[in-house]
């Protein structure tokens, strides 16, 4: 809670920077982000092999240089030990935020970006059915991204990023309830359109 809580911090300063009086640049997107992801410790007792899925987002470039988002996401992994338990483990949810946008520099058309937000996901145990046998219910967690947008023309982009990812959560395997941290790296690149200027 204490991370979440200085990502916040740092979201509202630089939400409240000189920058943010520049005229703004009302764009509408929608972006599609399938990604691969690189689990970096145990899933409470479980390891992890890595695992990949995708997401959704909207965002919205209310001033130059800065965007709101909002999406929704999925992502699944297989555990290392066989046999397990259950068949997987899936993650699905919320993901919402600030992003920061630059010019790499003055004259190109390559931006460099920067975000943060908090995550509102749960974690889900199946077996090899598609059954639920556990499910963790929804929680706050957060993420942080970087990436590079490279515009194929005035509506398209394609943005290839890497994300760190935080979820903690209580899951029951075997019938016995841990605290477990799902935390990983996601590698993917993004489709975005532009929908509308205002």
């Amino acid at each position: 809670m204490k991370t979440v809580a200085c990502m916040s911090l740092g979201l509202v300063i630089i939400v409240m920077s000189p920058s943010m009086n520049a005229q703004g640049q009302g764009l509408l997107n929608v972006a599609f982000r399938p990604s691969m992801s690189v689990p970096l410790k145990d899933l409470g007792t479980t390891n992890l092999k890595n695992g990949g899925g995708f997401e959704a987002t909207f965002s919205y470039q209310f001033t130059q240089g800065f965007t709101v988002y909002g999406g929704w996401g999925w992502n699944t992994f297989l555990p290392e030990e066989d046999p397990a338990p259950f068949d997987h483990f899936e993650e699905t949810g919320y993901r919402f935020g600030v992003q920061r946008i630059q010019p790499l520099s003055k004259n190109s058309k390559l931006n460099f970006l920067i975000s943060g937000g908090a995550v509102l996901n749960h974690i889900e145990t199946e077996n090899d059915e598609g059954e639920i046998i556990d499910d963790s219910g929804h929680g706050i967690g957060w993420e942080a991204d970087i990436g590079i947008s490279i515009p194929l023309n005035e509506k398209w982009q394609i943005v290839p990023g890497v994300r760190y990812h935080a979820l903690s959560r209580e899951i029951v395997t075997d019938g016995i309830a841990e605290s477990v941290d799902l935390n990983y790296i996601a590698i993917g690149v993004s489709v975005s359109w532009t929908l509308a200027q205002f």
